[in-house]
């Protein structure tokens, strides 16, 4: 008997729940980033164009940041506000890119946008 109601309730899905992420994320792909901070803390110039092989390449990241710091005015999507503050930030990661600091053209690590996630305290 146990057995069949499983298999019943298996094969038949809920349609009425909706999957909602906590906070709301805008993803873009970047082609024209002129400045940048690199992994050593230093703001950088982004060379918007590389050549190499005598070939023009344009240099694209692909950036997630928040939509909004507070989905619903208690913060963060399901977040239980009696208990806890929240909000949501923008976190980074660090990719190579070529950049020129001063006359010095060279790869180096620089920060972008990576993902958008919940803080709760």
């Amino acid at each position: 008997l146990n057995r069949n109601i499983r298999t019943k309730r298996a094969t038949h899905p809920v349609h009425n729940r909706g999957e909602y992420s906590v906070c709301d994320s805008v993803s873009v792909w970047v082609a024209n980033k002129t400045t940048a901070t690199d992994i050593k803390g230093k703001e950088v110039t982004v060379m918007v164009d590389v050549n190499l092989n005598n070939n023009a390449y344009k240099q694209y990241f692909f950036e997630t940041k928040c939509r909004d710091p507070k989905p619903v005015s208690s913060g963060c999507r399901g977040i239980d506000a009696r208990h806890w503050n929240s909000y949501c930030t923008t976190t980074h990661t660090f990719v190579k890119a070529l950049t020129m600091e001063g006359q010095q053209a060279a790869w180096r690590f620089i920060r972008i946008d990576t993902a958008c996630v919940c803080v709760i305290s």
